[in-house]
């Protein structure tokens, strides 16, 4: 009964430390901008989590795999966030262009914004929901954050003011579900 208990823990910890860091890394691969690398991570966390639920067993397995998918969903806008917003080189910028085009739900925008404080006069396209809003037109000043590694997608100084807090406490308890989950499936008495 003890060996069996002790050939247990390796597993165990493994899948505790393993299904976080795998998740954290989908997440951040995600954020990328396009689709190959989105359907990569996606491919990934998928593989991670159906290896944490065959390791926990069918039932705490199920919750580990739906806390886990939903830890990366909002883990990865999280360090989104926090990487721009410390990483991030600010720029004062003018709107040059401005368009908009037809979503689903109502219309959505794309403003094209190029620095001025720099020598290179590159344009950026920063979409709606990274502060493009109604009131900026052609000629508005504005402060544009870019990612000096191109990793992320460009956004306007206005969205850009670090980790909001109900993303950091909303993965926190996603993660302590899962990890309780975890140890709850790979812990619990199993009948031969």
């Amino acid at each position: 009964m003890a060996t069996r208990r002790s050939r247990r823990w390796p597993g165990t910890v493994g899948t505790l430390v393993v299904t976080p860091l795998a998740l954290t890394g989908c997440a951040w691969l995600a954020q990328r901008q396009g689709t190959f690398l989105v359907v990569i991570g996606a491919l990934l966390s998928l593989l991670v989590l159906v290896v944490a639920w065959a390791m926990c067993g069918a039932g705490p397995g199920t919750f580990v795999a739906v806390l886990g998918f939903a830890f990366g969903l909002f883990w990865g806008p999280a360090m989104n966030d926090y990487v721009l917003d410390h990483r991030g080189v600010r720029h004062d910028a003018v709107v040059v262009d401005t368009s908009s085009y037809h979503r689903k739900h109502g219309e959505g925008r794309t403003c094209s914004v190029v620095p001025t404080d720099t020598a290179q006069r590159l344009s950026y396209d920063v979409d709606g929901t990274d502060g493009c809003a109604d009131g900026l037109g052609r000629g508005s000043r504005v402060t544009l954050v870019v990612d000096p590694e191109g990793w992320l997608a460009p956004r306007l100084g206005t969205e850009v003011g670090g980790v909001a807090p109900y993303l950091v406490w909303t993965s926190a308890a996603l993660f302590a579900g899962m990890e309780a989950f975890i140890l709850y499936g790979r812990l619990r008495r199993r009948r031969p």
